[in-house]
């Protein structure tokens, strides 16, 4: 019996093993085989073409190197090759690349290709491609008549600070056109955006509350990236992906768990309709925990029955935007008070990684500096630090480059994690003799649960800040407002907003120990005069949705929606009024996507500081993204749809070149060679079989281009050769020939080198 038992027990361990082993190499085996329909039609397309214009065909090959298996048939070689990373079709009197020599072998053959017309071998160089192409709309309109998966073109979220927020772009916009190309899913808004001239507006055309309007987006750098972006996120659903608050237990079920669907909050049903999620939960939310009602899909209660739960908290970040983007690039604050700095991103294997700094940490002490504000960390950074002064890059982006290098100088760090002080020494180093020390962390962040001011703002809005009038000093520990103790800068900023307009009492510790208390001017916004909170959006003032601000090089049309356009209308009304009260129309949203109502209101000069429009914040719960099907309503329908699907990928990646080599938008180490191909497909393949058809139509269309580039080696250096044979009237010299080629194949191979070892270092991370 104990014989049997360890026979079958070895045999399920067997099968075990090989079931796993089959679910790693089964996506890999399906992007093979589907690489290899893609070259065999290419290949193919030059086959049919030859055949077509009687020229003999010696070997139809699909891979180089050595042949794995093959047979004859006829007059061809029919064979697959051990590197099936090509392809080639061997015709009587065509030299290929494997097989030059400096004599040209000329043949009486009238089978022979060389003995055809130009434009008899033009057709068959390019069937190749034209098959690809071909094949690509096929593909295509298969994957359409059955309808394919993608995310939504509903923005989900407007980042703050970024073009996109700039420009005036809203949650649960559905963007219909950029620049009047229609866009059918979210990867067309991706590529329409990286591949957009860097110094051009892009016109979005967006559906919102039902009427159609229109919204210029000028793209920017992402950080650290070489690649445009605007800064909005797709649409999402109500089911929890997973819940980011840092308190989340996966084994405790009065915790949101993933898969949670989220059906109501507080009592009151979300609705289904995008832009769905998130921005819902900020319905009833503002920066503060709520009580959620949801279905529970995990195994961890019963599915059926909806699960209340408390205390979840919505938001796990605020966010300050700074009062002058342009100017003020390092200084946060509320009504003066400079908060800590909190670290966001820690470089993975980086010196501050090795020092022991992590994600999180609150910066006590930076250098000789005590509770450092963010200026104050970049001037410990040191004077070598870049700053480049590019109005078109964002606050965070050029604050990255101010600390991103500095000198190789041990700095004493201090920072508050977990409930206690830990000191650190941090050692920036480079990685080669040519490169500047790094850091290596991001400080974006602002310490959300210590009210330890890093420091006092002396003007707002070239006035005396409530901070400094009030007289309270770097290093002061907050704990009271009007009697009521605030534990964290959301608490402290609600607590402002119910008392705007009036003066408060604000209790503090100093850095010495000594409490004081202090009055402190909280001063009307637009928002608190009009009862709102952070969650409002002002769309329009006296109808004006956007306004031009002066740049270094430029004028720029910024929304009012955005914090720092809203100020800057408002300061115009103000001086044109010569600071006496005006009645102005305002169009807001009282929470994101909101309904759009109209108020007058009366403003006054100390309403034109927008200090509560400048509070954020980033959600603590990451949400299932909002999917939609693609699909044609029938056959002709699916041809157009494959058919316009494959001249955008093409056009994409001419323009992909042209953004890499002349405006150099897009850079070098965004490109993926075999290595990386194969990857991304077999994470399609694992997707699903509709994901991996469209993956191949993509890479069939891109091979038709990469293959019709006028480079030796490849088709479209062919069709160079015969044009100049057409022109002058006698072939090129198969010396010039064979040293073109020659160098061709150096480019090429270097260029493989290259993306595979790209490649190889993303995936080894």
């Amino acid at each position: 019996m104990q014989q049997l038992l360890l026979s079958v027990s070895s045999d399920l361990i067997a099968q075990s093993v090989f079931i796993r082993l089959w679910d790693t190499i089964w996506p890999f085996f399906l992007i093979f085989a589907g690489f290899s329909t893609v070259i065999f039609v290419h290949e193919l397309g030059h086959f049919m073409a030859a055949k077509w214009m009687d020229v003999r065909v010696d070997r139809f090959a699909i891979g180089f190197a050595k042949e794995l298996v093959g047979f004859t048939r006829g007059e061809t070689r029919y064979s697959f090759n051990i590197l099936p990373l090509g392809g080639y079709v061997k015709m009587l009197g065509q030299e290929d690349f494997d097989d030059k020599t400096l004599e040209y072998k000329q043949t009486d053959d009238p089978r022979s290709f060389i003995n055809k017309t130009v434009g008899q071998r033009a057709i068959i160089v390019s069937a190749g491609v034209i098959m690809n192409i071909l094949f690509a709309a096929l593909v295509f309109m298969f994957v359409f008549l059955d309808g394919i998966e993608t995310n939504s073109t509903t923005i989900g979220q407007v980042l703050p600070e970024s073009p996109a927020a700039l420009a005036g772009l809203r949650t649960g916009d559905k963007i219909l056109k950029i620049d009047d190309r229609p866009i059918r899913e979210y990867q067309e808004i991706r590529f329409a955006v990286m591949l957009a001239d860097p110094h051009k507006p892009l016109k979005f055309d967006v559906e919102r509350g039902g009427e159609t309007q229109h919204v210029f987006v000028t793209p920017r750098p992402e950080q650290q990236k070489n690649l445009l972006q605007i800064g909005i996120l797709s649409g999402t659903t109500n089911v929890v992906v997973f819940p980011l608050d840092a308190r989340f237990d996966e084994n405790n079920p009065e915790h949101l768990q993933p898969r949670d669907k989220v059906i109501a909050i507080e009592g009151e049903p979300l609705e289904e309709a995008p832009p769905g999620g998130m921005e819902q939960l900020w319905r009833t939310a503002d920066g503060s925990s709520i009580t959620a009602t949801v279905e529970r899909l995990a195994d961890v209660t019963d599915p059926n029955s909806p699960t209340t739960i408390h205390d979840v908290t919505v938001f796990n970040q605020m966010l300050i935007e700074p009062s002058d983007p342009l100017n003020d690039v390092l200084v946060q604050d509320v009504l003066g008070l400079i908060p800590l700095v909190a670290i966001t991103n820690v470089a993975a294997g980086g010196r501050a990684e090795l020092a022991g700094v992590k994600p999180g940490d609150v910066i006590l002490q930076f250098g000789s500096f005590e509770n450092p504000s963010r200026r104050q960390i970049i001037e410990v950074v040191g004077e070598s630090a870049r700053y480049p002064d590019d109005e078109s890059r964002s606050w965070r982006e050029r604050l990255y480059d101010y600390f991103a290098y500095c000198p190789e100088t041990d700095i004493p760090v201090r920072v508050w994690r977990d409930g206690k002080e830990i000191s650190l020494v941090l050692t920036p180093k480079a990685k080669d003799r040519d490169e500047k020390p790094r850091v290596g962390f991001d400080i974006n962040g602002i310490a959300q649960d210590t009210l330890r001011v890093a420091g006092v703002r002396d003007l707002l809005n070239g006035k005396p800040s409530p901070a400094s009038e009030a007289g309270i000093p770097a290093g002061a520990l907050i704990e009271t407002v009007n009697g009521r103790a605030v534990k964290n800068w959301p608490e402290m900023v609600e607590a402002f907003r119910l008392s705007a307009g009036t003066t408060v009492l604000v209790e503090y510790v100093s850095a010495d120990g000594q409490r004081v208390t202090c009055d402190f001017r909280v001063p009307h916004s637009l928002l608190t005069k009009m009862g709102l909170t952070t969650l409002a959006d002002v769309i329009a003032i006296d109808g004006k949705k956007t306004v031009k601000i002066e740049l270094p090089s430029r004028w720029a049309d910024v929304a009012v929606s955005h914090s720092f356009g809203l100020r800057t209308i408002l300061n115009q009304l103000m001086d044109r009024s010569g600071g006496e009260p005006l009645k102005v129309t305002v169009a807001y949203t009282e929470i994101p996507n909101g309904e759009v109502l109209e108020r007058s209101v009366a403003l006054t000069s100390d309403m034109v500081d927008p200090w509560l429009a400048r509070i954020r914040y980033l959600p603590a719960v990451f949400m299932q993204a909002e999917m939609q099907t693609l699909k044609a309503d029938g056959p002709v329908d699916a041809l157009m749809l494959g058919v316009r699907k494959t001249s955008y990928f093409v056009l994409q990646v001419y323009t992909m070149m042209q953004r890499m080599i002349v405006s150099r938008s897009v850079g070098v180490e965004h490109l993926a060679g075999p290595v990386g191909i194969v990857k991304m497909g077999s994470d399609v393949a694992r997707v699903g079989f509709m994901k991996l058809l469209f993956f191949l139509a993509i890479i069939s269309a891109n091979l038709a281009v990469i293959n019709f580039l006028p480079l030796p080696i490849v088709d479209g250096g062919l069709m160079v050769f015969l044009i100049i044979e057409k022109i002058k009237g006698s072939p090129v010299s198969m010396k010039v020939q064979v040293a073109t080629q020659m160098i061709g194949i150096v480019l090429i191979g270097a260029a493989f080198l290259f993306v595979t070892f790209q490649d190889v270092v993303r995936l080894a991370g």
